[in-house]
């Protein structure tokens, strides 16, 4: 999973070295860029997902990758029709919650997001919080996934090679209204657990 760590610098690079200054919605830029930004990142695309899983047999291969499909085609929403919960499940220490959980359907991810640069095209994310469906300890409940925002969620997009990246940073997971206790370990905000990263570059 070498290449997928580089993968994942690489993307944390680009982000920093591009000036995030901003954290307001098409921050700076006029109503023409944001059109261009659009037009030019919108459509159906086909990638991988990145998320943390350590591997018992290998300490350095903590990286694993999914097939992972998206859409961009409103003018201010991305959306994951299949969000896997398989992208958590290493971070759940509690394994009645992880059972349930794994047995779980997967369940639509979708973001808001807003431009603040047109080169590289980039962007922060808004993402809400994605539902599952679970049966614990043999009663129905919703667990709840919720996301970091600002600079926590954030994409690129690169105009010559239509290379997007996206990444997003679990927070939580919450069983039904309780908020009080948090089932994901490192959650949080300094980045002290391996980010989920979307992409659709070529990472063999």
């Amino acid at each position: 999973m070498k290449k997928i760590l580089i993968a994942l610098c690489c993307l944390a690079g680009m982000f920093f070295s591009s000036c995030l200054g901003d954290d307001n919605d098409n921050q700076g830029l006029t109503r023409q860029e944001i059109s261009q930004c659009f037009n030019a990142i919108k459509g159906n695309y086909t990638g991988k997902l990145l998320f943390e899983n350590h591997n018992p047999n290998n300490a350095n291969d903590v990286v694993d990758t999914l097939d992972i499909t998206w859409s961009i085609t409103a003018d201010t929403m991305i959306v994951i029709n299949e969000f896997p919960q398989t992208v958590i499940l290493d971070r759940i220490k509690e394994e009645s919650m992880k059972a349930a959980l794994q047995e779980a359907a997967p369940a639509p991810l979708r973001s808001l997001f807003g431009f603040y640069q047109t080169d590289p095209i980039s962007f922060l994310l808004y993402p809400y919080s994605v539902v599952y469906d679970i049966e614990l300890d043999g009663t129905a409940h919703k667990a709840t996934l919720a996301f970091w925002l600002n600079t926590n969620a954030y994409g690129l997009f690169d105009t010559s090679t239509r290379i997007i990246q996206m990444k997003f940073q679990a927070a939580g997971l919450y069983l039904d209204e309780n908020t009080t206790h948090n089932y994901l370990t490192n959650s949080a905000y300094d980045n002290s657990s391996i980010p989920i990263v979307i992409t659709n570059a070529n990472l063999k």
